[in-house]
């Protein structure tokens, strides 16, 4: 007889107790068998969800509380009342004006005008490819009430999100939490418009319409996209007077459960306080530091996903899958040594639906198809420990769900980023094979 995942002990009793022809017999095989094995296997099942239960909940990575995601939307679109994701800039959701007169201004000091912002759908190597054209100059017209004036403009990579993110990683060092990869596929694709140059604009018009022309990158190009992610920041006051610590140094602030949400992780902003622990206790946030006075201070309240959510482009996250497996990953990662055990680390994030994780190999030199298929999103990180030898290359292999997919470069380096940090004697790049 062969157990497994879906054996019913109470039918296969019953099954045997029809068996049995004598009454008697039968009776006291539903007394002791039917009853009391029924309860005992009733208990065993129990337990043991109970067990797996505990071994989950000691396995949960701290990662999980902190979980960034990060989506796109278009200004259109945008939703005030979503209590999940938000812009990450504030002042994105408002459409900004230029007047002739930014534009006039901006030309007699001969300098570049930041006109907007825009999300350029491409694959890493086509943003890659586009971002590296030095002195690529686009032309266009500034279409104002009485006439359109003609112009050229640049476009240049806009590093103001990917600059949160360091912040974010510096906030994290604050808050005493280890430093997750966030996943910047979206963040790596906005560019900045400038104006470089145009015909004299009469101040007395108004500016109706600038329309570029990006040649092949025309279907590309998406305006008003409003980056998104689920930290939200807010400014409290410690809520009494701050306790002093035994030392005779620190004190104890305290913010009482009832200003905070229960399912939402909180991150102190102020990485300039010197703060010495951040502990979260039946609801109330507690901060420890030298400052003996309340204060107030700013926090990232972190939200955390239902799976009910439903946005204009797919949510991207750092986080592993709600599974055993995905929990034990952080714990075992630093023990990669097979191919099995990479496998396991790359499928802990729940990106399978873009690639699978397939092969790697070694090579003395980045393939040419790898160089600009490939971007660190942790790149910022300058006070990692690595030997720098360039010359050892792995170059770890996945096929693709969808190979026409966009953003499956991006996936790919989010993928192999979590690679590099295990195997930091080599330089990692990802192949879509």
């Amino acid at each position: 007889m062969v157990y497994g995942q879906d054996f019913d002990m109470k039918e296969y009793i019953r099954k045997r107790m029809l068996e049995i022809t004598s009454l008697q017999d039968r009776e006291l095989f539903k007394e002791t068998a039917g009853n009391i094995l029924s309860a005992i296997y009733d208990y065993n099942q129990q337990a043991y969800t109970r067990l797996e239960q505990n071994i989950l909940a000691e396995c949960s990575p701290e990662q999980n509380c902190y979980a960034v995601y990060i989506s796109m939307t278009d200004r259109q679109h945008y939703d005030e009342t979503d209590h999940f994701l938000y812009p990450m800039c504030p002042e994105d959701a408002k459409k900004s004006l230029i007047t002739c007169e930014d534009v006039n201004e901006a030309l007699s000091d001969e300098r570049e005008l930041k006109l907007y912002t825009v999300y350029v759908k491409g694959t890493a190597t086509q943003v890659y490819r586009l971002f590296h054209q030095e002195g690529r100059i686009f032309n266009g017209i500034i279409k104002t009430t009485k006439r359109e004036y003609r112009a050229s403009f640049v476009l240049k990579p806009n590093m103001d999100y990917v600059q949160m993110i360091q912040q974010l990683y510096e906030i994290f060092g604050v808050n005493f939490q280890p430093w997750f990869t966030v996943n910047i596929a979206y963040l790596s694709k906005l560019a900045n418009i400038y104006l470089s140059s145009s015909e004299k604009i009469k101040d007395s018009e108004q500016i109706e319409k600038i329309q570029i022309d990006f040649e092949e990158y025309s279907n590309q190009i998406q305006y008003d996209m409003i980056p998104l992610w689920n930290l939200w920041p807010l400014t409290e006051k410690t809520s009494t007077y701050p306790n002093p610590c035994v030392d005779k140094i620190n004190y104890e602030h305290q913010f009482f459960a009832q200003r905070l949400k229960s399912d939402c992780g909180y991150l102190v902003r102020d990485t300039d306080a010197e703060i010495t622990n951040i502990r979260r206790m039946n609801g109330d946030l507690y901060i420890t530091c030298p400052i003996e006075r309340p204060c107030e201070w700013h926090l990232y309240e972190v939200h955390r996903a239902t799976g009910r959510e439903a946005y204009l482009y797919p949510v991207l996250s750092n986080q592993y899958k709600e599974s055993f497996s995905g929990s034990i990953t952080e714990m075992f990662r630093k023990s990669i040594k097979t191919k099995a055990e990479m496998g396991r680390l790359i499928e802990a994030f729940d990106y399978e639906k873009y690639l699978t994780f397939c092969d790697f190999k070694l090579c003395s030199e980045i393939p040419t198809i790898c160089r600009d298929a490939n971007y660190n999103m942790d790149s910022f990180l300058t006070d990692e420990l690595r030997t720098g030898d360039a010359g050892r290359i792995l170059v770890v292999q996945f096929t693709a769900k969808d190979p026409a997919e966009y953003l499956n470069e991006d996936i790919m380096s989010f993928l192999v980023t979590q690679v590099q940090r295990i195997f930091p004697d080599y330089h990692c790049v990802g192949e879509i094979v």
